[in-house]
């Protein structure tokens, strides 16, 4: 291809896509309709929720519907429960459904195994005008030809036998099991991708006739989508990249049927810092992980579009904000979604959970709701240590949580091994059992009283000088304050220790010890 008739290409791809826009403004706000339509085959996962999340942000940038159908024509896949457990996720996200299979509407079903026979009667409407026929081919031929391409170097497809077959032939096949394959022409299945631009591609030259209706009765993606999308009154289809390929044979099936088709968008690749796809097998990537790992939903949101575009990127690069779900709608614009593959840096979300902690913690409520959480985390980790006391008073929490704020970006973080002394008190028994100098303990308590410089700098240079001027081993003077403060022989220094938990706190924990007796 020469250079002209390359940039003349590119131009047009740009001005169909411009032209498609302007007819997503035609329509009218409560006439856009988009679905989201996973199926049930176990957790929803990074990938899944970034196409749940784009649909809901253009339907509700345009007043339109948001609908969720659940495919599940393959039902040897199907995973108990995985519908409820999709449902719970997304609304812990702040994604609601204007349709779905619990609220229905004027549209239902919204379980495809539940609209079968709508699809059959569709199958029969393009078996009566030509456009589909009968195949009794068997699996064991099937697997013929794949092996037979495999030998050859060629791309496994079907031979179009049975579209060929006669009265005669036919009548053999009288009573045997078939399938309804769909006839594929050799119409280019041209549409316009309102993230890709221009897509063409001539099926019928490198796929055999799909297969739309199963043996079983049950459709294949290929009809159930279509059918469904239309009854349905989708307007836009916003799906993978993965799935564009197909589009042009949904072209080929909306024309069959004599509908217009809806506008499609299709979404890049999420991808790894490696390059390899993000996949569903990453089992530390489904939204059930990220919220067990107490990450915010606010905090997804925003790491997930982040990663995508459908927004004005903010030139301070180097800065997470993070936006409200309503913000996010308002601001989103489709002509704005990358179309190269979208890195997702994982190790990055968590500025994006810090941001949204310091969020929390700034507000009254916020912060209220985050010490309760916080409370509730250090009992289910510390409850059964009867050897300790927790300190889980409010002033403490929130001590804990003000020191913590630039160090962590998870509250979760504050329960690992490095800082159980900021929980875990010494009891009285472990007290007593300890040994120690009674009289040293109430001396540097005293002394302790009269400091207000309470950092780690600080301390250090009054720890020393109070060892060299009582003439106590500096190093058996830290042991002693370890166990007595921490109830722990291994963590960070004492200083350190003492800055963390506060001066108060500090001087409770030692009057404890000088109670001992």
């Amino acid at each position: 291809m020469n250079m002209n008739k390359w940039v003349s290409n590119v131009r047009f791809s740009r001005n169909i896509r411009h032209i498609q826009h302007l007819n997503i403004r035609l329509y009218s706000d409560s006439a856009v309709r988009v679905r989201f339509a996973p199926s049930p085959t176990g957790q929803l996962h990074l990938g899944g929720f970034r196409t749940a999340l784009y649909n809901y942000l253009f339907a509700k940038s345009k007043g339109g519907k948001y609908i969720l159908r659940i495919e599940d024509t393959d039902q040897t896949r199907v995973v108990d429960g995985a519908v409820e457990q999709l449902q719970e996720d997304l609304k812990w996200l702040g994604i609601e459904f204007d349709e779905e299979p619990i609220k229905n509407g004027p549209y239902g079903p919204y379980i495809q195994s539940e609209r079968l026979e709508n699809y059959q009667r569709r199958t029969q409407q393009l078996l009566s005008s030509g456009h589909a026929y009968k195949c009794y081919c068997t699996e064991k031929r099937l697997e013929l030809l794949r092996r037979d391409a495999l030998r050859t170097r060629t791309i496994p497809r079907y031979d179009n036998k049975c579209r060929s077959l006669d009265d005669e032939d036919l009548s053999h096949y009288e009573g045997k099991k078939y399938c309804i394959r769909f006839k594929l022409n050799e119409s280019d299945g041209f549409f316009n991708d309102l993230v890709y631009g221009r897509s063409t591609r001539n099926v019928a030259a490198v796929e055999g006739d799909p297969i739309i209706l199963k043996s079983d009765g049950f459709p294949t993606y290929h009809l159930a989508n279509v059918v469904d999308d239309h009854d349905m009154k989708i307007t836009h289809v916003l799906r993978g990249v993965e799935w564009q390929p197909s589009t042009s044979k949904h072209i080929l099936l909306y024309r069959a049927f004599g509908w217009n088709p809806p506008y499609f968008a299709h979404l890049p690749l999420l991808i790894n810092k490696d390059g390899t796809k993000l996949s569903k097998r990453q089992n530390d990537t489904t939204i059930k992980a990220y919220r067990q790992k107490g990450i915010y939903p606010e905090a997804l949101l925003n790491f997930v579009i982040s990663c995508g575009g459908g927004f004005v990127q903010n030139k301070e690069t180097n800065n997470v904000y993070i936006k409200p779900l309503p913000e996010l709608i308002s601001k989103f614009d489709i002509s704005l979604i990358n179309s190269n593959s979208c890195q997702v840096p994982l190790d990055k979300l968590g500025y994006f959970n810090q941001a949204q902690l310091k969020i929390e913690l700034n507000t009254d409520s916020g912060r209220k709701r985050t010490i309760e959480k916080l409370k509730n985390i250090v009992k289910n980790k510390f409850s059964n240590n009867e050897s300790v006391e927790l300190d889980l008073s409010e002033n403490h929490l929130n001590q804990i949580l003000k020191w913590s704020i630039n160090r962590i970006t998870n509250i979760n973080e504050l329960i690992n091994e490095n800082y159980k002394f900021i929980w875990l008190k010494p009891s009285e028994s472990a007290i007593k059992s300890m040994d120690y100098d009674i009289d040293i303990i109430i001396k540097i308590k005293n002394h302790l009283i009269n400091i207000d410089d309470f950092t780690i700098d600080n301390l250090g240079t009054v720890l020393k000088e109070f060892s060299k001027s009582n003439n106590i081993v500096y190093s058996n003077l830290m042991k002693m304050l370890r166990n007595i403060i921490s109830g722990l022989k291994q963590g960070p220094g004492v200083s350190e220790i003492m800055e963390i938990l506060g001066k108060e706190e500090v001087i409770a924990r030692l009057n404890k010890a000088c109670l001992k007796g």
